[in-house]
């Protein structure tokens, strides 16, 4: 009996956000002695803004009733950017919170939410 490719699709987006959350967590708390960054003008912010943008995508196909709990949901993205920037600035030799980062975080989170409604939730 062939599985329903339906399931397979929605636990292969559960792996997805529950791993990218690790990966994102994981990279966001370690030092960053010898990365080399993009060195244009707000090169950190965009990466941000990404970086939280497909954070809320993820967890949205993974979990599509959060949709309805929706303000609950942007609130828990734009706390984790908030409790990460947090930690960096007092914990996390070499890197700094700021402020604009978690700007950059919260402002992914909400596009990312506006892209699933308008994109994502509809098949497109």
């Amino acid at each position: 009996m062939p599985m329903p490719t339906k399931n397979i699709s929605k636990h292969k987006y559960k792996l997805l956000a529950v791993s990218y959350t690790i990966w994102l967590t994981t990279v966001s708390l370690t030092p960053l002695d010898g990365f080399n960054l993009p060195s244009f003008s707000y090169a950190d912010k965009i990466v941000h803004f990404f970086l939280y943008f497909f954070l809320t995508v993820f967890w949205l196909k993974a979990y599509p009733n959060l949709w309805n709990r929706k303000l609950a949901f942007i609130i828990l993205v734009i706390l984790w950017g908030v409790i990460i920037e947090f930690l960096q600035e007092n914990f996390v030799p070499g890197r700094h919170g700021d402020i604009f980062d978690a700007l950059a975080n919260t402002t992914g989170g909400i596009v990312g939410l506006l892209f699933y409604h308008y994109v994502a939730r509809s098949g497109a």
